[in-house]
Parts: C-alpha cells; structure tokens; sequence
C-alpha cells in the first residue's frame, strides 16, 4: 500500500515500527505447557515404573493348628520407557545480523527474535506431540498414554491385555457431551482419594459443557467469582461476574478445571490426574540450559515469561567454514510417561 504523503515528507521522516512482533500462527497449548513446566530428571539408559499387579494370596483366616501359607507371591512388574529427543534449528545470516545491529536502525533486535520464535515453535510442536501415541521418534502422548489398547497394545513394555491394570476408561460416544457421561469418565478415573485434577477438551466441547451449565451456575459464580487457570495451578480471583456478564476463562466440574486447547484431537475430552503424569528430562551434557521467555513477540500464548525450565537445551553457534552465517539448535530430550494409566480417562469421539 502506497504511502499517503509523498516525496515531500517521506524523504526526511524514518518509517514508524511497533517494537514487538506480533504472533498471528501459534494458538493455546495448554497441556503441553503443564507438563514440560513441571519435569522430573531422566535416569538411567531406561527409565522404570515399577508396578503393582496383582495382590498377594498368602494370607487369610486360620484355625489353632493350622500352618501359615509362607509362599513366595510375586505381585509388582516393572514399565520400560526410552528417551526421545527433539530439535529445532535456528540458521542467521551474518549480512542479515550485521545489518539489524546497526544501533541507529534497529527497532527489534534479529538474534533475540529468532531465538525466542525457535522456542515457540518447538513448544508448538511439542503440543501436537503431546496429543499423539509417540509413533516413530515422538515424545509418548496421550493418546497412547490414556487408552485401553486402541492405539498401544503394549505401554511400557508390558502387554495391556495381561495387564489390564495399565488401560485407562476411554468411552466412545459417536454423539454429545452430557453430565451423565463426564461423572462417568471422572468416577472411572478415581482410585481412593486420587482424582483427576484437570480436564482438557477442544474449544468446541468447551464451549458445549459452558452451554450446558451456565444455566445452573451464573447465580454461583455472580458470588464467589469465575476461576481462572494459570498454565500450572487453578486461582479463583476475588472479582464476580456483575450483571450482564456472562463466560467464563475456566469451568469447574468436581472441584476440577476444564479447560480448552487448541491442540486437542478432535472429539476428546481428557480427565487427567496430573500426579501420576510427568515430564522425565535428560539434561544435555555438552549443552547450556535455556528457559522459554518472550520479549519481543506478542499477543501469542507465549507472550508471558515462564520463569521455570522447560528443560531446553542450546548448543550454542555453529559457523560453517565456507559461508558467513551461523547455525545452532534447542534440544529436548526425555519423554512423557504416564506412571498410573488408570487414574486418567477419556471420552472420545463427541459430535
């Protein structure tokens, strides 16, 4: 678009830049946000679940004389999980930097820039990971993670047909989200006193469940204040909705938060327990640690720092010898292990 003022201003008055780009490609990622925000360290060359299976025979009622059943009973086995490792690469043009480091021209500094995008991005795709099955050289997801055998036979080495305590309640409903089929989903979850601390759906099935209940829940809500959930807890601000304000940023169901992500699979709804759901880093030796901040992006689900590590890696530059650029890339290595399939369940398949 051509400029409204002509030769006459435009030769002695600089262009106008906003100085943050603005992210209009990544949207919500909530759940891999969580889980790489709360990671435990790897180790070993596997790492192990050890797992109970089935309960112990000897022992029971008995008489004067009787003798004790002093059998040896095996009731654990173990899960075997490998690393898998992620990269994204960042190449700069040494023209190109020299060019923006000009101090009386630079509005947003290119390195910097780069950087941060590179996180983003690989933050992004890790998201997509994170709703898969961990096919081929993929982080696990949950997909696999949560399921009864669908799209893994075996979880962890061990086959969930022999052990069937390793399949989750997945329910597929080829129809509408109901209460009925959400107290189900989140009673098939609950073991004891450990519950399902967060539900993650799309955008559409959040919408439907907010439809559902606003009805029974605005006079509540007008009271106490709707919740928010932050990217690893849930807060219930003081401000109430007043009258005329309506929608909500978090439902709650069972004192749980639902929430929507963008990168949810179509059709599903997680009840998840994150106690038993852990991200297992593997620090690179060679490589500096880096955490995910955004300064000169905006208006993205990054645009606030995250203080904690995601557990990224840097390599730092590389510069080839026969071009005047530099090259370097973020790892990520570990992998996503359900410890307790059980404790999480699912509804897919909702129209």
């Amino acid at each position: 678009m051509a400029s409204s003022f002509d030769d006459y201003l435009t030769t002695i008055t600089q262009d106008g830049f906003v100085e943050k780009v603005v992210d209009a490609v990544l949207g919500s990622n909530v759940a891999a946000v969580r889980i790489l925000t709360k990671q435990k360290k790897w180790m070993g060359d596997q790492l192990k679940i050890p797992f109970k299976y089935q309960k112990s025979t000897t022992g029971g009622s008995f008489a004067l004389t009787d003798t004790f059943d002093t059998s040896k009973i095996n009731t654990r086995k173990k899960m075997s999980f490998d690393p898998k490792f992620v990269y994204q690469g960042v190449t700069l043009m040494g023209p190109e930097v020299s060019v923006n480091s000009l101090s009386k021209t630079q509005i947003i500094n290119l390195v910097k820039t780069e950087m941060e995008s590179a996180q983003q991005d690989m933050c992004d795709s890790l998201g997509t990971q994170v709703y898969g099955f961990g096919g081929g050289n993929d982080i696990m997801g949950l997909q696999g993670i949560v399921d009864d055998g669908t799209f893994l036979t075996t979880y962890g080495e061990q086959t969930r047909a022999t052990y069937t305590m390793l399949n989750s309640n997945v329910t597929t409903v080829a129809g509408p989200l109901t209460i009925a089929l959400m107290a189900a989903a989140h009673t098939a979850a609950k073991m004891g006193s450990q519950k399902p601390t967060i539900g993650i759906t799309t955008e559409s099935i959040w919408n439907d469940y907010e439809e559902l209940i606003t009805p029974t829940i605005s006079a509540n809500y007008n009271i106490m204040g709707a919740s928010k959930v932050t990217r690893d807890e849930t807060k219930r601000p003081g401000e109430a909705l007043g009258p005329g304000q309506v929608g909500f940023d978090a439902l709650m169901y069972r004192g749980m938060p639902v929430v929507a992500d963008e990168k949810c699979n179509s059709g599903e709804f997680y009840f998840l327990n994150e106690d038993y759901l852990d991200f297992y880093g593997l620090p690179a030796e060679w490589y500096n640690a880096i955490s995910l901040t955004s300064s000169t992006i905006e208006g993205g689900y990054y645009e606030q720092n995250v203080t904690k590590t995601f557990g990224f890696s840097w390599s730092g530059w590389k510069e080839p010898t026969n071009q005047y650029a530099r090259t370097g890339q973020i790892l990520l290595m570990g992998n996503l292990v359900g410890r307790n399939p059980k404790t999480s369940s699912k509804l897919e398949s909702l129209t």
